[in-house]
């Protein structure tokens, strides 16, 4: 209203005077403002168009009184002008709105109010603006449906200040009303395909007995929509090409609860494929005329075939496939494009797959962007395509992945652009770092190993370089404690080369059942990828050994080496790996066969000589559901020099949560009879002492219980066992006398021959919590074959730590 009058009343004086001021030439000397409280007085006159100096304009100042008012920032704009000796005086009078004191949320129980303010642009302190307020009003609505409350209602309301008119508190109401279940979810028209199959592939599930736990079954507006595309693209991957989804039937239950949807379908006809055709540019050969790319090596690459039963997905995979054939020979912007034609009466897809490869392209100029301490050569050292290259998709694919797998940034992301050429292309590396240094200090408990402290300073990437250097110390208590500190370090470019290099210098502690190793040493090694899979290592290990036995069991074991002293030894290993991930695997190979030679002709002293050999073999494979399959089988081979026993300190202990659960801490292998204090007549106890040889198998399935917080639960099942020098593997031409006969098979029965191709065996559960501290373990081992009455039924475990 006031905007009316202010226009009507300015149109009227202005119109009455304009003649006047334009023939008398006078001029504006001066423009001023009223009734500013909040808003500046520079944030008006920018907007009026009429100045000081210049003649009074009356259309000028028509426009200016909409400029003004447009700002939304004033309930009454009004202009007067007073014509003085000096010239013409204007005045822009204006009411400001109110500013906002406080905005409120009343009546939201299920959603919290940092939700809603993460959705809502009003603040306090701002002008009062009702459109922006309505704009809110959706939002919030917004998020409530998003959040399944399709029934919710909000509005706003503006209360006064006591005591002022120029603040307000803007209130918004808010109704959640209960979340809308699908109580039925419904197809009308598929004779074909199973509504429990189509159920499968869409978000929108019905309801049931555990929804209030799950919150499975809620209606969300925006997932149904997106299953509609669901439904369609499940029957364009069946064959049927000419589906049609009709809008869907909604009806709301009475009480507002329950929302029922049925959907109608018309599959019409299932369809197969045809031909497969090629057209275009599909041949290639390089400058000798050798042949790159023809018709043959395309069909080869193809996993749909004629007869198949047409299914869009491989369709589109294959033609992603057929693509980067091109773009891998430098065809950056080659395009497979799929031309169908449908025979409707022999229910059959033609495919004929056009080939357009552009132009060849080449590698202008390659820039990191991003990088404020890492320096430039530690990633592009990582990039499989270089400046003057022939463009390569799965060349940046892999140089990506590279270096994201440094550990160094956030995000790492390649950006491409085209060059100073047309058939020129420029790459962006554009990485966020992150904190590549740590000092960790911790505490916490395990079952091998009771109370256990750790600290360490560590620079993943030291200098900028990409270097690893690292301090770390452990002490833990218990049956099974160690004490541990270490220095390493580690160079992956070794003088700018391919070769890796790495020092470790140690002094540790480890207690074992029946005795403790002390040892202190370092260890360099070097290391070369041979592909990028495959790789080869080679080091060299001094250290000082001293095996220490309790007072009571000291003098029996006099003829027992126990291998003190200096251990000087080279070794070697060739490993191959192709994990999709290395610390939480879920696909690939990962396998290691090394050896390792300790000898006099190197510096060990007499009792420590040996030679080692050890190979494992890790397989991982992701099933449905997500869960995954993890195999690891190893095998160890220790032998001294001549027919001397290899030392205590170098032989096989497996048992416990890192070998074959369900069985005591490095519990399994060959046991000698010794008696207390040295005395032939006193009572015996079983000293264990290792194996020169050790087979162990594990078999897990890992499956997610709460993904979002990294719990994982796990079923396994694990044998192994470790043998003395005078036996084989699993007992394998070793006379029966050499065979232990004390094991039992669960309670009761006796294995007279030793237990099943020699090995022990146990399976169990257990749960993993991927924590901030690190992967946290859980697990319970129950023993099938037992040494006999003494082992227990069940063992339960916990530690720190990745198994495989």
């Amino acid at each position: 209203m006031y905007r009316h009058v202010a226009l009507a009343v300015m149109s009227a004086l202005i119109g009455a005077t304009s003649a006047m001021a334009q023939t008398s030439g006078d001029t504006i000397v001066d423009i001023s403002v009223e009734g500013l409280r909040r808003v500046e007085k520079e944030a008006i006159l920018d907007k009026l168009k009429s100045k000081e100096g210049t003649p009074v304009d009356a259309l000028l100042l028509t426009e200016d009184l909409r400029s003004v008012w447009n700002t939304e920032f004033f309930r009454d704009v009004r202009i007067e002008k007073e014509r003085k000796d000096d010239g013409w005086h204007i005045y822009v009078v204006v009411v400001e709105k109110p500013s906002i004191k406080e905005v409120k949320f009343l009546g939201h129980d299920d959603l919290s109010e940092e939700d809603i303010k993460g959705v809502v642009d009003i603040k306090p302190f701002t002008i009062l603006n009702k459109d922006q307020l309505k704009k809110n009003v959706v939002k919030i609505l917004d998020l409530y449906v998003e959040k399944g409350f399709y029934l919710a209602d909000v509005a706003f309301r503006i209360e006064t200040v006591d005591g002022t008119e120029h603040e307000v508190n803007v209130v918004f109401d808010i109704v959640e009303n209960t979340k809308v279940m699908v109580k039925q979810l419904s197809f009308v028209g598929n004779e074909h395909v199973t509504s429990d199959f189509i159920k499968s592939v869409l978000q929108t599930r019905e309801g049931n007995e555990l929804s209030f736990v799950t919150g499975s079954g809620t209606y969300k507006e925006e997932f149904f929509q997106t299953d509609i595309f669901r439904i369609q693209a499940l029957y364009y991957d069946h064959g049927y090409v000419n589906v049609k989804v009709d809008p869907p039937s909604q009806t709301i239950s009475s009480d507002r609860r329950y929302i029922f949807l049925s959907v109608p379908i018309e599959e019409g006809e299932q369809h197969d494929i045809g031909t497969i055709g090629f057209s275009g540019e599909v041949r290639l050969e390089d400058h000798n005329g050798n042949v790159l790319v023809d018709e043959e090596s395309l069909r080869k690459r193809l996993k749909i075939e004629s007869g198949d039963t047409f299914n869009r997905t491989k369709l589109f995979e294959d033609i992603q496939a057929l693509t980067d054939v091109y773009r891998d020979e430098g065809y950056a912007y080659a395009n497979v494009t799929p031309n169908s034609r449908i025979k409707k009466d022999e229910r059959l897809v033609d495919l004929d797959l056009e080939v357009e490869r552009g132009e060849l392209v080449y590698f202008e100029r390659i820039e990191v962007v991003g990088n404020t301490r890492t320096r430039d050569k530690v990633i592009r050292r990582e990039m499989r395509v270089f400046e003057g290259d022939q463009y390569s998709a799965s060349g940046l694919n892999e140089s990506r992945a590279r270096v994201y797998q440094l550990g160094f940034f956030e995000t790492v992301n390649i950006a491409t652009s085209r060059g100073s050429k047309p058939n020129t292309m420029n790459i962006t590396i554009e990485i966020k770092e992150k904190s590549t240094g740590t000092f960790q200090v911790g505490a916490g408990f395990s079952s091998v190993e009771s109370f256990i402290a750790t600290a360490q300073i560590a620079q993943n990437n030291f200098m900028g370089n990409g270097q690893l250097l690292s301090v770390s110390a452990q002490l833990s208590f218990g049956e099974f404690a160690r004490q541990l500190a270490t220095l390493q370090f580690y160079e992956p470019y070794f003088l700018d080369s391919q070769w890796s290099f790495g020092l470790n210098a140690y002094i540790t502690q480890r207690y074992f059942r029946e005795f403790q190793r002390n040892a202190n040493g370092f260890s360099p090694s070097f290391g070369y990828p041979i592909t990028p899979d495959l790789r080869v290592n080679a080091g060299y290990t001094l250290e000082w050994i001293e095996v220490v036995t309790d007072a009571a069991s000291g003098p029996s074991l006099a003829d027992l080496n126990r291998g003190n002293g200096r251990n000087s030894a080279v070794n070697a290993s060739i490993s191959y790996d192709t994990r999709d991930n290395r610390l939480f695997p879920s696909s690939g190979h990962y396998h290691v066969l090394s050896g390792e030679l300790s000898d006099r002709l190197i510096g060990s002293e007499e009792g420590l000589e040996h030679r080692r050999m050890q190979l494992f073999m890790r397989y991982y494979y992701p099933l449905p559901l997500s869960l995954v399959l993890k195999l690891n089988a190893s095998f160890g081979i220790v032998r001294s020099r001549g027919d001397e026993r290899v030392a205590i300190s170098e032989r096989f202990f497996p048992g416990g949560i890192y070998s074959v659960r369900g069985f005591e801490p490095r519990g399994l292998g060959p046991t000698q009879r010794v008696s207390v204090r040295g005395d032939p007549t006193s009572e015996t106890f079983e000293f264990i002492v290792g194996g020169n040889k050790e087979v162990v198998f594990n078999l897990e399935i890992e499956f997610p219980i709460v993904e979002a917080a990294g719990i994982k639960g796990v079923i396994f099942a694990d044998a192994g066992n470790a043998y003395d020098d005078d036996v084989g593997f699993f007992y394998a031409g070793t006379p029966k006398e050499h065979i232990p006969a004390a094991y039992m098979m669960g309670s009761n029965e006796l294995l007279l021959n030793g237990p099943p191709l020699g090995l022990y065996y146990s399976f169990g559960f257990g749960f993993r919590w991927f924590s901030p501290i690190g992967p946290l373990r859980f697990e319970w081992g129950i023993p099938i074959t037992k040494r006999g009455k003494d082992d227990r039924d069940i063992i339960f475990e916990f530690t720190i730590g990745n198994f495989f």
